[in-house]
């Protein structure tokens, strides 16, 4: 898993180890050295493998609070913790 600044400047690189299904990962902000990152726009990657070491394919989401809804768009844009999505991208909504 990598983690880089809107720089492109990798911040955090680490191996987590988990099983099928879905699963959860939180960055603490902090970089591979310990160094705590300033707050901002950060882009995860991740590579994968599976028990005997071949490619498996990963696919990603995020979860926050939607902040607001710009209707005035087509297609209409939603910000969720300071990220912007259109309608599209979302993929469901709960109350927690």
């Amino acid at each position: 898993m990598n983690i880089a600044n809107a720089a492109g400047q990798l911040v955090y690189s680490g191996h987590v180890t988990t099983l099928a299904g879905p699963n959860t990962f939180t960055w603490n902000g902090q970089g591979t050295n310990g160094t705590q990152w300033p707050d901002g726009t950060y882009t995860m990657s991740i590579t994968a493998q599976d028990a005997s070491g071949q490619p498996v394919t990963v696919s990603t989401h995020v979860t926050g609070v939607v902040d607001s809804i710009d209707l005035t768009k087509n297609p209409p844009l939603l910000s969720v913790n300071g990220q912007t999505f259109t309608v599209n991208q979302i993929q469901g909504v709960s109350r927690n």
